[in-house]
């Protein structure tokens, strides 16, 4: 009696390391390297090697397969053994159904629905154990990579396809199906969602999909002196005007006639950008003439190419510490503008201030 005691506990434990090979497998698997990262980021204890096995599934894989498939082999065997004590002939009948039973429910279905609830708190408690038993299985392991390796390559020769290992990238839709997600389970908001969008899709867009077109520009010219200049500051609200060098000279009553929008018929290069806080420092605070020429106050431009990309027209601003592009084609000619405010518009949305009317908005 006392032998079938110790082989029923010891029966026990094998179902119970079956589970816990089963239940570490999902675990790790549902945890996802997004989720490993961050654990390590806090520094929380055995994030480093759940890490590693998202990082590595191959190797975690082979554990689990290696653990579980003993462990299953021993118990069925063990299983068997005391059912012929009782059954005598039946009892290799009878433990194979008993067994496929015991493991299904027991060390398949009950370990991996509790991991997928709680496959963090799971895969935190296995780590330290399932580190040890990589490094025991790590000859095991080697070879089964080996052969693996080997089979592959032969299976390339054979069929003249590519069976190499690659690693599985997240892509553009995952990540905004997580933050679809996101948003459903109450971890973000909605305008949240859209901003991550947003930057998302910064390298889709190009400049001429943003900026405001020569027509609906608001131009100086460099003849015209700073109290023309000042007036249709004041009039526009913009802080950064580009400076055109024209023959055709419009006066201030002109310029508003044309609601602030440069004529189509100004066909001038775009030689400099007026900066609004620099004039009237100049102006008012060093007494500066109001009648002398927008050229000496203004500033050398910064001219992009209409087919570059919002993302790294943004990261040139940041880097330049520039405001205010002028957009040009691939003869050099003035397309229109564009801003640091048109570019955040790509991520945030629309942005609209005092001077600012929907309508505007909506044709840039």
């Amino acid at each position: 009696m006392s032998w079938l005691v110790a082989k029923l506990l010891l029966l026990f434990v094998l179902l119970l390391l079956s589970g816990f090979f089963s239940g570490s497998e999902t675990a790790l698997v549902r945890i996802g390297k997004v989720k490993a990262r961050a654990l390590l980021k806090r520094g929380v204890k055995g994030a480093e090697t759940i890490d590693k096995f998202v990082s590595e599934p191959e190797t975690m894989l082979t554990t689990v397969l290696i653990g579980n498939n003993v462990v299953n082999i021993a118990a069925s065997a063990l299983a068997t053994s005391i059912a012929i004590d009782f059954f005598g002939s039946y009892g290799a009948a009878v433990a194979t159904g008993v067994m496929t039973f015991l493991i299904l429910t027991f060390a398949e279905i009950m370990p991996k629905t509790i991991a997928v609830h709680h496959a963090e708190r799971i895969s935190l408690l296995i780590s330290k154990p399932m580190g040890i038993l990589t490094a025991v299985f790590q000859p095991f392991i080697k070879a089964t990579s080996l052969v693996t390796g080997a089979v592959t390559a032969a299976l390339e020769r054979l069929f003249g396809v590519k069976l190499s290992r690659q690693r599985r990238l997240m892509t553009e839709e995952e990540v905004e199906t997580m933050l679809e997600i996101g948003e459903e389970e109450g971890a973000i908001e909605e305008d949240e969602k859209e901003m991550m969008k947003g930057v998302l899709r910064l390298d889709e867009v190009v400049v001429k999909n943003v900026m405001v077109p020569r027509e609906e520009m608001v131009c100086l010219e460099a003849s015209q002196p700073v109290s023309a200049a000042l007036e249709i500051i004041k009039t526009s609200g913009y802080s950064r005007i580009p400076v055109l060098d024209s023959n055709l000279t419009l006066n201030l009553n002109q310029y508003l006639n044309l609601n602030l929008k440069s004529s189509k018929e100004t066909r001038g290069k775009v030689v400099g950008v007026l900066y609004a806080k620099d004039l009237l420092i100049r102006v008012a605070g060093k007494g500066e003439s109001a009648k002398e020429p927008l050229r000496k106050f203004m500033k050398t431009p910064y001219f992009v190419p209409e087919s570059k990309r919002v993302d790294d027209l943004l990261a040139e601003f940041q880097k330049g510490k520039f405001h205010l592009a002028i957009v040009v084609d691939e003869e050099g000619r003035t397309k229109g503008l564009v801003s640091l405010e048109d570019l955040l518009e790509v991520i945030v949305g629309s942005i609209y201030d005092e001077y600012d009317t929907i309508k505007t908005r909506e044709k840039r």
